[in-house]
């Protein structure tokens, strides 16, 4: 018996991967919502202000897309991602690095880049036809553990606990915005100092803030001012706020996943931070050939 601790983004695919593979597993869970709850579920290949591509992003994603389809076809939505230039050196930048960036070009406009293979996956649906999926398939939920070959999938809150010695960590809060900008009809993702998704019913998700000190629990009045500062750059249309989040980021080297094992406590499957939806399913797979359990 395997025991996953956690089922979060991380814990359900490893679960399931181990699952699909014919080995029993046991999912620990306290049905405490976490990060994965409220995370915004972007795919973005390439990320950040100097045009990287994602940490091995192309094999994430090959592993990753087929996954999520398999579940439930409208888990993931696809979606063009224009990143808008912010200024002439950034144009500089990113001709500079066009031919390394081809395979994720769909176009390059006035307006800025646009990536192929964006899109968001619908987390907290995902989570549900997740649990549905391992339970009708002879999954076992409890609350406490009773025992087996463990993987702890805790995230951030077993980074800050400190479930594993040594494990050195960043982790970061963020906090996301849902507005309704009635009649705008923008159906990209645009990304520039940070997001903004089209999720449906003129609303929107808009993030994220990147706290690094403050890891309370809960949104903030001043996360919520920074976020909406990130709003007003992509349209000055009036919006009404009709949700705000928080969330911790489990981030451990650079925003690379990390599967890490203790003597006497099991394996640990961390540090997916705010690429997890590409990363998870891989990791999933990934597990069975540590644990030595083959396909």
């Amino acid at each position: 018996m395997v025991e996953v601790i956690g089922f979060g983004l991380a814990g359900a695919c490893v679960a399931l991967q181990l699952q699909r593979a014919g080995h029993a597993v046991r999912v620990v869970d306290d049905g405490k919502p976490g990060a994965s709850q409220v995370a915004a579920g972007l795919v973005n290949p390439v990320a950040g202000r100097n045009f990287e591509p994602s940490w091995e992003v192309a094999e994430a994603w090959e592993v990753a897309r087929p996954f999520y389809d398999s579940l439930d076809s409208g888990l993931f939505r696809p979606m063009p991602i224009l990143r808008l230039w912010r200024d002439d050196r950034d144009r500089e930048k990113f001709a500079r690095k066009r031919e390394m960036l081809e395979p994720w070009i769909e176009d390059v406009t006035n307006e800025g880049v646009i990536w192929r293979e964006g899109g968001w996956l619908d987390c907290p649906r995902f989570l549900k036809v997740a649990r549905e999926h391992f339970l009708e398939n002879g999954g076992e939920i409890v609350e406490v553990p009773k025992g087996g070959r463990q993987i702890w999938c805790a995230g951030a809150a077993g980074l800050l606990r400190g479930d594993f010695e040594g494990v050195s960590h960043r982790s970061a809060k963020g906090e996301i915005l849902t507005v309704r900008i009635p009649g705008w009809n923008e159906r990209r993702i645009l990304t520039r100092n940070g997001w903004l998704i089209p999720i449906g019913d003129d609303r929107y998700r808009v993030g994220a803030t990147y706290d690094w000190d403050d890891l309370s629990p809960g949104p903030t009045d001043e996360g919520r001012t920074k976020v909406e500062s990130i709003l007003k750059t992509f349209t000055d249309r009036d919006y009404e706020i009709i949700d705000h989040v928080s969330g911790i980021r489990p981030i451990i080297e650079r925003s690379k996943p990390v599967i890490g094992e203790e003597q006497g406590n099991g394996w640990m499957v961390n540090g997916l931070g705010s690429k997890g939806v590409i990363y998870a399913p891989r990791v999933g797979l990934e597990m069975l050939s540590h644990l030595g359990l083959g396909s």
